[in-house]
């Protein structure tokens, strides 16, 4: 892959990521937020509010008529967590115009409109409407109502509560439930005014353009209202440590079968050196479907229903989950501590090892044919090392991790949480 081009157009960290891969080209207007929580839910509306609100188009049937005059130009924004931060990406994608004859001026005509759909929202005296507001609030509600309807995403949803409660200002849910209450038109409105007063802002573009007219185009188009700050850019600092009291938690409600989630932490950071060994000892974990844990566990001793593990870098965290019969969730639990004590000593084969290998060369290799994925890496990369991300490099560090550093790697998992969403006067009670 070719190397990202870093310059400064404007005040503003630019990223050139120039690929003949795609045949799109795909731009991303980042705001990192100074650290804290207080405003998530304000941050993850202003995603929608932006894109569905725009002054110039006021009516879909407008907008959408104008994207279609820029070829189906599509956007969309989105609030994630990227280390301790929250970030807003705000992203428009179109065919890219060196395939489409006498057209020269649908980049320029893109960018304009990124830059409307953040500058330029309808407001009402001042103010983001109260109908935004309240339909923004309106679906956030919905969508925690839909999640209680799914036991196992609400079993995740409880669990996490559960492993984050003794870690302050580190759990991220687009939206919070807990905080809606707390978002009025003014904290709203506050929250979009500081994007433009206290972010950090960088633009990253991907696909096959010239440097030279993407420069003009930013430097003649940029809205001076769209500026730079100084934000400190954190990771999340989570309390590892060897002798950590275990939290063992149940909660129970009215299902069939028991969901279980057992949480370990490591001290392997994300984009480190071991962290390639780190995903590939999930894999002979938990991480695909010839894993010790769906062998040993759902395949041969038929115990669960579902059991697989998750490592989640930006976190330092692995997760196993399961679902199974209530009678056997403490012979479950015991069974997973025992089939990591086993990779810890060693005891995998070889071919499961390469298996494992393979499956997240794979998955990377995944990131290479989705312009999005390879871009949010890229934010993610320079977000946390300041550093390119190197998919090449990334995948040749997958090939070469040894049996040696998955075992090094497993024994740095430490215990922090089991959570059991189960029914009331099971056997195990």
């Amino acid at each position: 892959m070719e190397n990202p081009i870093k310059k400064t157009i404007n005040g503003i960290d630019v990223y050139y990521i120039i690929s003949d891969k795609f045949k799109t080209i795909t731009w991303s207007l980042v705001f990192t937020h100074p650290q804290g929580l207080e405003k998530i839910n304000e941050y993850y509306f202003l995603s929608n509010a932006l894109v569905d609100n725009m002054k110039k188009y006021p009516s879909n049937v407008i907008k959408y008529r104008y994207l279609s005059s820029l070829y189906g130009l599509d956007a969309f924004g989105s609030a994630t967590s990227i280390g301790a931060n929250i970030v807003n990406h705000f992203v428009i994608t179109y065919p890219n115009e060196i395939y489409l004859a006498e057209e020269t001026e649908l980049s320029k005509k893109a960018f304009i409109f990124l830059n409307e759909m953040v500058t330029n929202p309808k407001l009402r005296n001042g103010m983001l409407t109260k109908k935004v507001l309240k339909d923004n609030l309106d679906e956030a509600k919905e969508l925690h109502k839909i999640l209680k309807s799914i036991k196992d995403m609400y079993s995740y949803y409880r669990f996490s509560k559960v492993f984050y409660q003794d870690k302050p200002n580190l759990q991220y849910n687009f939206p919070e439930n807990d905080l809606l209450d707390n978002v009025t038109q003014t904290s709203l409105m506050d929250t979009y005014k500081s994007l433009f007063s206290n972010d950090a802002v960088s633009i990253f573009v991907t696909g096959n353009f010239s440097e030279a007219k993407f420069d003009e185009i930013i430097k003649n188009n940029l809205n001076p209202m769209i500026k730079n700050h100084l934000v400190k850019k954190l990771k999340k600092q989570y309390p590892y440590n060897k002798n950590n009291e275990v939290k063992v938690i149940k909660e129970y409600d009215e299902v069939s079968q028991s969901r279980v989630f057992i949480a370990y932490l490591t001290n392997v950071e994300y984009f480190s050196e071991l962290h390639p060994a780190m995903a590939v000892f999930n894999s002979v974990f938990g991480g695909f479907d010839q894993s010790k844990l769906f062998m040993e566990i759902r395949e041969k001793s038929n115990l669960a229903y579902y059991v697989d593990s998750t490592y989640i870098p930006d976190e330092n965290i692995v997760v196993c989950s399961l679902s199974c019969e209530v009678k056997n969730e403490t012979l479950v639990v015991e069974k997973i501590k025992s089939i990591l004590e086993e990779i810890q000593k060693g005891d995998f084969t070889d071919e499961l090892f390469r298996q494992a290998k393979d499956s997240c060369v794979s998955s990377l290799n995944w990131i290479s044919d989705s312009q999005s994925q390879y871009l949010l890496q890229h934010i993610k990369a320079f977000h946390t090392t300041d550093k390119k991300y190197d998919l090449e490099d990334r995948i040749n560090q997958y090939k070469s991790v040894t049996r040696e550093a998955v075992i090094k790697v497993a024994n740095t998992l430490v215990l922090d949480t089991i959570y059991m969403y189960t029914k009331a006067g099971g056997s195990n009670d």
